[in-house]
């Protein structure tokens, strides 16, 4: 199906305003990439490593946008196999091995092979003719627990499929605690084969792949099974947000709309959509890889839409969405079935035989389609630079920036930590993006700091308490304006009226 290439092209430079141009959503990712670094030493005083991912870290900024999180204990070890216990160091690593026998594809079971120290893990475990297992259900349970013990922020926190989900100031933010694999698990390796074979992704952003591993997250193949509480979900999230990263922007602005189209036509006036982000994730990645002879241009932007529209529609027709990695694992086999599958399968097929026309029913995408339709004289220029100014890129830099989560840190040890991670991505920082982001959270570190030390004030004595007040001045020098009206309310906390009215008129 040829479409008109004015018509794609049109589609094109509104979803780069929509949706980002190049640089915008390289400065994203690299903020979200230097907030992680600056989390990380946090975390991992606290006894966990991070990975972030999710939408946010894509680099995608719609209202449905989301941060996803995982979390694992550092010193838990999976192996895939018994003959690698020997690569740890026992009792300081505690191993895990992956069973796959007995569970579907996609699914593992984890048996405790050393004793662990985590309490929560403990409790987690049940024997099983002689055998030790971590059952995911008690998992899930007793870390939910812990999210809203731990961080006041997060309350309420409730559940979210694997994850301990919440909102904060409009944002949805999801965590997950699980364990980490550092070896690419032996049901997905038909997966490297067909990658080169099909040369997507690349070899490097490949063997980067692989050489990270993967996760387990604690949620079994069918939730609602009690039978099933010992299983365990194989995620590759890490892999994912490469691979999303590898995309060129043309195929970013596609992922970009049909996630647009899932929302605002597909699942409209649904309350319960069996169809979610996660599968147009995988319908994007398919169609990269099988659909090789695909031109992905701006001026082909509406024939690629159409082919992931017709794979999509091919998928409910069949009742069958392969996972990416791990193919035999068919993800609609619970959401997208019955009834559900064939109300859906309706819908999708009367908008197909509208042809492109039905984007027309989305409201942000329809809007410059219907513009290029009228306007037969219109020619837009796919350039970055015509799209949008480099002020306009500033400002877009500021938000984002604003949008992460400030570091806190609560005691000596954890500043410390974050400070020479902040040294140490100045010193080897690569672009000017992440000079920018160091800058910016410098300042907003040192003060958070002091507000949170601040409240141990009583057990603190006047020369601490006055290295306080000496890194509160300092964040105002090297941080923005409103690091002064901080400043005064601090004065403002301890009873010094005065110095804080002269902070406030400085401001």
């Amino acid at each position: 199906m040829n479409y008109n290439t004015r018509w794609s092209e049109s589609v094109y430079v509104g979803m780069c305003e929509e949706l980002g141009t190049p640089t915008e959503v390289r400065h994203r990712r690299e903020v979200m990439k230097t907030g992680e670094i600056l989390w990380r030493p946090i975390h991992f005083m606290r006894g966990l490593e991070n990975s972030i991912g999710g939408s946010l870290r894509d680099g995608f900024r719609l209202e449905t946008s989301d941060v996803d999180t995982l979390f694992w204990p550092p010193d838990h070890k999976e192996i895939r196999d018994p003959s690698q216990i020997s690569t740890y160091r026992i009792p300081q690593h505690t191993v895990i091995l992956m069973e796959y026998e007995d569970a579907p594809p996609g699914s593992t079971k984890l048996r405790l092979l050393t004793p662990s120290g985590d309490p929560k893990i403990n409790s987690s475990c049940i024997i099983i003719k002689g055998v030790t297992y971590i059952f995911s259900s008690l998992f899930r349970a007793h870390l939910l627990d812990y999210n809203r013990v731990t961080l006041a922020f997060a309350r309420p926190s409730v559940q979210h499929g694997p994850c301990a989900s919440m909102s904060v100031a409009g944002m949805t933010f999801d965590h997950a605690y699980c364990f980490h694999c550092n070896y690419w698990p032996p049901v997905a390796l038909p997966w490297i084969k067909r990658c080169q074979l099909n040369h997507w992704p690349s070899d490097c952003v490949l063997s980067a792949i692989v050489k990270e591993g993967c996760h387990v997250v604690p949620i079994s193949s069918l939730p609602l099974d009690p039978e099933r509480d010992s299983e365990w979900r194989i995620s590759f999230s890490g892999a994912e947000h490469k691979l999303v990263h590898s995309m060129n922007h043309c195929q970013f602005i596609c992922y970009g709309m049909l996630k647009i189209f899932l929302t605002e036509v597909i699942n409209t006036d649904i309350s319960d959509p069996c169809l979610c982000s996660y599968f147009i994730k995988t319908l994007m990645f398919w169609a990269i890889q099988l659909h090789s002879p695909i031109k992905w241009k701006p001026c082909n932007l509406l024939s690629c839409f159409w082919t992931c529209f017709k794979l999509l529609i091919s998928w409910v027709y069949k009742g069958e969405c392969p996972n990416f990695f791990i193919p035999q694992n068919n993800m609609f086999r619970v959401k997208v079935v019955g009834h559900k599958r064939a109300a859906l399968f309706e819908k999708l097929y009367a908008l197909y035989c509208k042809g492109i026309s039905c984007l027309l029913l989305s409201p942000t995408i329809g809007e410059y389609l219907e513009k290029s339709i009228h306007s037969i004289y219109l020619t837009p220029g796919t350039e970055e630079t015509r799209i949008v100014s480099d002020y306009y890129i500033d400002v877009c830099l500021f938000m984002d920036l604003n949008r992460l989560l400030d570091p806190y840190t609560v005691n000596t040890e954890e500043f410390a930590r974050v400070i020479i991670a902040l040294e140490q991505l100045q010193k080897t920082r690569s672009t000017s993006m992440q000079a920018i982001s160091v800058q910016y959270f410098r300042p907003k570190l040192l003060r958070n700091y002091c507000f949170i030390s601040r409240q141990k004030r009583a057990i603190y004595s006047n020369r601490k308490l006055y290295y306080l007040l000496k890194i509160m001045k300092l964040a105002v020098k090297i941080g923005c304006v409103s690091e002064i009206v901080y400043l005064a309310l601090y004065y403002y906390s301890d009873c010094h009226y005065e110095q804080s009215l002269r902070c406030l008129q400085k401001a």
